[in-house]
């Protein structure tokens, strides 16, 4: 502990930062010289999660502000599960990081039923750079002023068309806007001359009372993210200046189990792959099947069966396609299932791929274009193989297939040289295609 306490202040500081609420309070008993150093950490990180009853989360979260005084801080986060009884010890929390000159400030209140409404000091702060509200709903009559704010992320609140306009004029600094699951609004005009990121991720509400259309303007916007389920639908009007773009929705099926007018959500996909006809880089979640003319397209899909239709009908929508990025990433619980893997004797479904070859004069892109194919995240399928082969057979201008595989437990080494051995052995249309296996 002595050569520790040797170190300057500010190293210190630095390493207090990294230590979890509970534990930075109690390095106040060490010695003399560490009572009051934790009181000097800038960045504050509140979560309920170890905490109860639920009295003496807030009653640590009250000592712990009233003992720090005056010090500054630059981040301030609480995790807590919305109660409608400790309003006052919340506002009480937001206005002492107000006056302390918080930069940035994340208040992630989860709720079941209700809401919870900002306090004024935070519609009109002049020292946030980064804000995230959960579970919120402003106030109609507030004015908002965040001069230096240039990163807001909304999640599970209630946003109507008004506070868009009122976030748009009292934030002229703003570069970011996340809105995630939230809703009141059916009309987002963007019109800020910063904001270049905007993120929506729309998801299905029983409050949902505007109608069944969304219509986006975002002239400035040049990354757009659109997500979520399209239980209404979705025109963008005005996104000249988007370079990347994401759609990742999924069918909405309704509080029931049947499909809701799937066809519709289809005709509404493909008049948004339309309206980004100018963008150059599109990415596309499973759902997405086809799009217009663009140079490089990124899919994120896990090459099931059913996927071959999607991708085959991308490529025959892009004949100017020269890079095509497909990302098998599996997210935390939907892991590939052993059924799915390819085993070391069948590495081929016959049925994608009779499919494949039935379609390969349709795909213009491989006849003059398309050069490079990326597979991150690899994991071998049955249905990866003929796409390979596919891709090799028919592609008259490849140069590079670089596939690059997940690490788990089926990737063996053994397994992957196996994989390697095939691909190498599969028929190529063009002599300049260079296939690399990477682990």
């Amino acid at each position: 502990m002595d050569r520790l306490s040797e170190l300057p202040e500010r190293i210190l500081v630095h390493i207090l930062s990294f230590v979890n609420m509970r534990d930075l309070v109690r390095t106040a008993i060490l010695s003399k010289h560490w009572r009051h150093l934790w009181s000097t950490v800038p960045n504050l990180d509140f979560s309920d999660d170890d905490f109860y009853p639920y009295q003496n989360y807030v009653d640590f979260v009250n000592r712990t502000l009233l003992s720090r005084g005056t010090s500054k801080i630059r981040r301030l986060k609480i995790g807590l599960f919305l109660n409608a009884s400790y309003c006052k010890d919340y506002d009480g929390w937001i206005l002492y990081a107000a006056k302390n000159n918080v930069e940035e400030l994340f208040l992630e209140f989860n709720q079941d039923c209700c809401y919870w409404f900002p306090p004024q000091c935070v519609y009109r702060n002049s020292s946030l750079k980064i804000l995230s509200l959960w579970s919120c709903k402003f106030i109609s009559d507030v004015q908002i002023s965040w001069n230096l704010l240039t990163k807001l992320t909304l999640r599970f609140s209630v946003l109507r068309n008004q506070d868009v306009h009122k976030i748009m004029v009292g934030a002229p600094k703003l570069e970011f806007l996340d809105l995630d699951s939230c809703w009141g609004y059916d009309d987002l005009n963007i019109d800020s001359p910063s904001l270049r990121t905007l993120i929506v991720c729309e998801w299905e509400s029983v409050e949902f009372e505007l109608g069944p259309i969304m219509t986006i303007s975002a002239p400035n916007v040049q990354t757009l993210r659109l997500s979520g389920f399209l239980y209404r639908k979705c025109i963008l009007m005005n996104v000249p200046s988007v370079v990347n773009a994401t759609l990742n929705f999924r069918p909405h099926t309704g509080f029931s189990a049947e499909k809701k007018n799937l066809k519709g959500q289809q005709d509404n996909l493909m008049e948004l792959i339309r309206s980004l006809k100018h963008v150059e880089n599109l990415t596309l979640g499973a759902w997405c099947v086809e799009i217009s003319t663009r140079k490089c397209v990124t899919l994120s899909i896990h090459m099931k069966e059913d996927d071959l239709l999607g991708t085959v009908n991308l490529l025959k929508g892009s004949p100017a396609l020269q890079m095509l990025i497909i990302d098998m990433e599996y997210g935390p619980y939907e892991q590939p299932k052993g059924a799915e893997l390819a085993d070391s004797e069948n590495f081929y479904t016959s049925i994608g791929a009779n499919y494949l070859a039935s379609q390969a004069k349709q795909v213009k892109c491989l006849l003059h274009h398309l050069k490079t194919v990326k597979i991150t995240q690899f994991v071998a399928k049955t249905s990866v193989f003929p796409f390979l082969e596919f891709i090799l057979k028919n592609g008259k201008v490849l140069e590079n297939v670089v596939i690059i595989a997940k690490r788990f437990d089926a990737n063996s080494p053994e397994y992957l040289l196996k994989v390697a051995q095939i691909l190498l052995n599969l028929p190529r249309a063009s002599s300049r295609a260079v296939i690399k296996l990477l682990n």
